[in-house]
Parts: C-alpha cells; structure tokens; sequence
C-alpha cells in the first residue's frame, strides 16, 4: 500500500545548534522522499538557522523555509499547517533526533488504527550538555514523581489512549474539523489542541513502539525557566480559553506549594500546624530520595542519587509558585 503524503511542521527560532542535525535525522529516514514535505516555520532567526535552513532547502526540495514574523509557535504550526499538502500532518520539534523509521512508524500508526485522529511515541530524555545537572534534570522528565502520568515521558509498555503525546502525527481532516492552534497561547497551544479534539470526540493514542531522543535543559537557568512556564501555562491558557484544558498532575504541586506555604505561615502559632508540615516535608523527602535512587540504578549513574532530589524539589516549587501565580492573576493576566 502506497504511504500518503505526510507534511512535517515544524516551528523554530534561533536553533542554530540544533537545526543541522534535526534536518538530517528526518532527510536520512525511510518515508519515501517523493511522499513529504518538511515546512519550518522560523521565527526570524538571528543566530544562523536561517542560513541553515535556506542552505538545506537549496539542495533538497522536501525542505521549505516558511517566515514567521511574530516568532510565535502556535502562529508559525498554522502557517506551516495551511501551506501544507499532505494526507496527514506530523508536528515535530528541532531539540530532538528521531531515528530513520519514526515517520513511517507514526504514519503507520495511524493507518493501522483508524479509530484514532493523533498518534504518538515515546519521548526519550537526554542531556543536552553532559554534567550532573544535566543528566539529572533528563532523568527527572522520565519518573512519575517529575512528570506525572505523562505517559509519553515516562513510557508505556502497550499502546495506550492518551490525553497529549509529543509532537503528534494528526489526519489531515482533524484540522477541517476542529480548526489550527490557538494563537493566544505562546504555550500550551499543543495541550489545547488536544484537548479540543477529544473534547470534538477524537482520540490520542500512544504507541511505545515510536521513539524519539529529546535533549533536555541543562542550563539551571533554562531549566528554571522553563519549568516556570510549564507551570504557568496550562493555567492561563484555561483562562484564557475559558475551559480547563490541563489534568491533575498540573493541580498536584500547586497544592504541595499552598499546604507547604499555609504550614509554614500558621507553624509559629499552631503544633498541628508544625506537625502536618513536618510529615508532608518528611514524606516529599523520602519519596524524593527513593525515586532519584532508582533512577540512579537505572541509568548506572551514581551521582544522581544526590542531584535528583534537589531537581524534583526545585521542579515541584518553581511549577507550583507559577501556577498559583497563573490563577492569582488578575483578569488572566497578559504574560
């Protein structure tokens, strides 16, 4: 059976270190070359990707170089999404490397399960640079305790319906239906999209089969950044949507900030108070210790019995302070 022609989107600003790399990854595989398109949708980049990028589009005519002013990623997916020619559209990102089948295996995929409208893989998290701190903060992203029951980062052994899943390889007719992504939302636009499609009735499924390698944060300052977005976003953009777009493991370190934060406030004139705090500390302790030790043997890695801890609690603090701030915002805020 012949492969239907599949459009890769892709968004980008400023990815200079990784745009080479991207590019041979998705060239190199096995899709037909004749059967897809890769649309990047650069944000006006002023680090080099454009030159990358027009270089790669000269010799190959599968990549096209698409303009994206406003450097927004929801705003450049849909102009890549409307340029597009292809049956079925796969979403991709530059921080990652995706072995030669990945294409075909998301493409099959979703021929192999028609009940489904999105299929996906399995995320797998690297360091971008190769120190503790960067090592740990890629593990994190792959444990329950980091990440929650994000099944595309912490793996799955049978396919699975999903809420989300990394990229997404959609059918064509999905955008018909339900329309592009949000362009109000500088994050999160691909957590609301999703959940605009199930909400429409479709469906998300998981398959552990596809892989991709994902390269994490490594700087502290990145990562608390981006961690603060993370906990930012699925917030404001509810608001800003008018429905709740997240799941329960965004409501989770919320709750740990507020009962840590309200324990801390009412200890100095309550032993309850001090009690309840202490045992909520001493167990997040424990369980932190615990999770970054078998991490540690998972990844035959020592050292991040000792970082680990210290990520998660920095994670779950960061996350959890943005996402109060995101309801406390007054009007939803203009961030």
């Amino acid at each position: 059976m012949e492969l239907p022609f599949l459009s890769v989107v892709v968004p980008c600003w400023n990815e200079a270190r990784f745009i080479a790399g991207f590019l041979d990854s998705v060239l190199a595989g096995t899709y037909p070359p004749d059967r897809m398109e890769i649309l990047v949708a650069d944000g006006m980049s002023d680090d080099g990707t454009r030159a990358v990028l027009r270089r790669y589009a000269a010799r190959d005519a599968r990549v096209q170089l698409l303009d994206n002013p406003g450097r927004s990623k929801p705003a450049g997916l849909n102009r890549a999404v409307r340029r597009a020619r292809g049956e079925v559209i796969l979403r991709l990102d530059v921080h990652a490397d995706y072995p030669p089948d990945y294409l075909e295996r998301c493409v099959r995929g979703l021929l192999d399960h028609p009940e489904a409208d999105n299929v996906g893989g399995i995320r797998i998290s690297r360091a971008r640079d190769d120190t503790v701190l960067g090592r740990a903060i890629a593990a994190s992203t792959t444990s329950v305790f980091g990440a929650g029951n994000s099944r595309y980062r912490t793996g799955a052994d049978r396919p699975q319906w999903v809420d989300t899943v990394f990229g997404g390889c959609y059918r064509r007719d999905v955008f018909d239906r339900i329309g592009l992504f949000d362009e109000k939302l500088t994050r999160a636009q691909d957590r609301e999209f999703n959940q605009r499609l199930r909400a429409a009735g479709g469906s998300i499924l998981l398959l552990p089969d596809i892989t991709c390698t994902y390269y994490a944060r490594s700087d502290l300052r990145e990562f608390c950044s981006w961690t603060y977005e993370a906990g930012y976003w699925p917030f404001k953009a509810s608001r800003l949507v008018g429905r709740w777009i997240g799941s329960w493991r965004n409501l989770v370190p919320m709750g740990f900030v507020l009962t840590v934060a309200a324990g801390a406030a009412l200890s100095p004139v309550s032993r309850t108070a001090r009690r309840v705090t202490g045992t909520v500390l001493g167990g997040y302790a424990a369980a932190a210790c615990t999770f970054a030790a078998r991490l540690a043997r998972r990844h035959r890695d020592p050292a991040l019995a000792a970082a680990l801890p210290a990520v998660f609690l920095a994670t779950h603090v960061i996350y959890g302070a943005a996402s109060v701030r995101a309801v406390l915002e007054p009007g939803g805020g203009t961030r």
